[in-house]
């Protein structure tokens, strides 16, 4: 099985190209340097020249932490990007891409939401929400595109300095407390959970749909993740809950990739939290104090 991988430098992709070239798979992950994506004629000519069985497209311009990105152009460029594979469909097997739980609208609550139920919902007014809705609205249309669409995910590689679970690890193991400004529900899917996921549904031959909830079907809070934190941890830190109440849930319904993969396990959260703790331990010192207080 022949793979191209984008965004193989970002959380998701240095994940699944670590665990597949682990697998033996022939996977080829281009900088944006080697392949640049929001150029068409080059994406149709590297597609000409390679007969891929498999596109991972998980490439995605935002402006990241760093901001050195032009931020006013998140919905125009990742529309190129993807639209570029989309348009020479014909010149690969299938491509699976990792949409996005902002496609519900997250401006109201999303309580473990079926794939159908995005037709009822209203269409997110955010650049990045909007991006990802119009691009799965162009994969339900497709042939052999499919959009496994991520909630909540956590694991090694992410960005500590803002990620919920990663930052709790890298402020307990920094002896800092573990805030949050409100409490929420979540659905976490662990890394590796994702990866032997992805991996089952790039064999499947002919998928029963285009469009799949990627998530546990299960949902936890924030402070119950602090919480399993601290279990890991040596040493317990005080747990701050900013605000009282609930934010905006964000979970999902996962009977349809369940039905496509039925034996599919997911690691349980107190395991996949303790395996990330652990990670972080042995990583310390790319932890920056500073950086956990002040963002």
């Amino acid at each position: 099985m022949k793979i191209l991988l984008t965004g193989g430098s970002g959380f998701v992709g240095r994940n699944v190209k670590e665990y597949l070239g682990h697998k033996g798979y022939d996977v080829y992950a281009p900088t944006s340097t080697e392949l640049n994506c929001i150029d068409e004629d080059k994406v149709r000519a590297h597609l000409e020249q390679n007969h891929y069985d498999v596109i991972l497209h998980f490439a995605v311009y935002g402006d990241g932490a760093d901001k050195s990105k032009d931020g006013t152009k998140i919905l125009e460029y990742n529309l190129r990007i993807f639209t570029n594979f989309y348009k020479y469909s014909a010149l690969y097997g299938k491509m699976i891409y990792t949409g996005s739980g902002a496609e519900y609208d997250k401006r109201y609550p999303i309580q473990m939401v079926t794939e159908e139920e995005l037709k009822t919902r209203t269409t997110p007014i955010d650049q990045y929400g909007l991006m990802k809705y119009t691009v799965n609205r162009m994969i339900e249309a497709s042939e052999n595109i499919y959009n496994l669409r991520l909630f909540g995910i956590f694991g090694k590689y992410e960005y500590w300095k803002t990620k919920y679970i990663s930052n709790l690890c890298c402020k307990s193991i920094k002896g800092l407390p573990l805030s949050m400004r409100k409490n929420c529900y979540f659905d976490y899917l662990w890394i590796d959970d994702f990866c032997q996921m992805l991996e089952r549904f790039m064999k499947l031959e002919n998928p029963h749909y285009h469009v799949y909830n990627a998530v546990r079907g299960e949902k936890i809070d924030l402070l119950s993740l602090a919480h399993l934190v601290n279990e890991a941890a040596e040493e317990k830190q005080e747990i701050i809950v900013c605000q009282e109440g609930f934010a905006n849930e964000y979970t999902a319904c996962n009977e349809r990739i369940m039905r496509e993969i039925p034996d599919l396990e997911y690691t349980d959260m107190k395991t996949a939290v303790g395996k990330l703790y652990v990670w972080y331990k042995e990583h310390q010192s790319d932890i920056d104090t500073y950086s956990l207080i002040y963002g």
